[in-house]
């Protein structure tokens, strides 16, 4: 357990959180005075700030870390299970009030089904993927205890839940969630229902296209050597929103861009689609059919309402 707790500080230490592995670190006598000096106000007399003992697989990466400290600042205990230690998983899952999986779209399922056995039966289990319905249905069918799913519809970087939307998809016994939903909303951020189906149509939307018109627009201002701190010099608000936009997408894994828009053949059949839209405006264009691109701008302007 102290191993696993110090490899965790380290990783914390290197995104500079000295009052997060503080913490961490405290004796459990501390640990627990602090919590009971903070139950002294009336909010957290409630039982569902009493605080859990969590692991998070996944806990060493950007948004394992992003939870990690964000649960330590509520007073819970975190622990996190990385790559090199499931030789420990018997003992952090085990004992561990939620499970929240924080791992890559390809790898969800399988860690949910090889975590499972190590659960107590009346354990929470979570995952934070961008995909709901699998995993989900995984969690349902290998963990008899709760289960929800949620995305955070936000990258890592931001400091807080506040201002921040993350979807919520029930599974089974929502209730012994309530005090994790309830951290969220008290740090003000903006929690929305729905089914993991409807999640994953709407992703479809959200997430896979947009990531892909990011892309061929990234790549493309490359391919072309743009000068983009001269062209942004000359620019439109707009322009440079969509410039702040595809530097984000680039800050990111390749792996994690790619996986969300391959994650469904949903996903890879609307962009493939997509693709056919660009390619058949794309050649109204190189036609210089004004009638043409005229009247597919009103098409879409009618769905638009304007």
């Amino acid at each position: 357990m102290q191993q696993i707790n110090q490899k965790l500080i380290e990783s914390l230490r290197e995104e500079e959180h000295q009052n997060t592995f503080t913490q961490l670190t405290s004796s459990s006598n501390n640990h627990n005075q602090s919590i009971f000096n903070v139950a002294e106000n009336d909010v957290f007399t409630n039982q569902y700030f009493l605080p859990r003992n969590i692991t998070i697989i996944g806990g060493y990466g950007r948004m394992g870390k992003f939870f990690t400290n964000q649960l330590l600042g509520a007073g819970h205990q975190v622990n996190a299970i990385g790559n090199s230690d499931w030789e420990n998983a018997d003992t952090l899952l085990a004992q561990a009030d939620l499970v929240l999986i924080s791992v890559p779209i390809e790898a969800t399922v399988d860690i949910i089904k090889r975590a499972a056995k190590y659960l107590n039966p009346d354990a929470a289990l979570a995952d934070i993927t961008s995909l709901k319905a699998e995993p989900v249905e995984a969690m349902l069918k290998y963990h008899p205890g709760p289960v929800m799913g949620l995305h955070p519809m936000f990258g890592p970087n931001v400091e807080s839940f506040a201002g921040q939307k993350i979807v919520i998809c029930s599974g089974r016994n929502d209730k012994a969630f309530q005090w994790l939903l309830e951290l969220m909303q008290t740090h003000n951020g903006d929690l929305i229902y729905c089914t993991p189906e409807e999640h994953d149509r709407m992703m479809v939307m959200i997430q896979a296209t947009r990531h892909f018109c990011r892309l061929t627009q990234g790549v493309f201002l490359a391919q072309e050597e743009v000068n983009i701190d001269r062209s942004l010099s000359m620019s439109t608000p707009g322009y440079r929103n969509e410039i702040d936009i595809v530097k984000r997408l680039f800050k990111q894994s390749p792996q994690l861009c790619v996986d969300i828009m391959l994650a469904t053949e949903e996903r890879c059949q609307a962009i493939s689609s997509l693709a056919d839209t660009y390619k058949r405006l794309a050649n109204l264009v190189e036609n210089k059919d004004r009638e043409g691109l005229i009247k597919e701008f009103a098409q879409a302007q009618s769905f638009w309402g304007e």
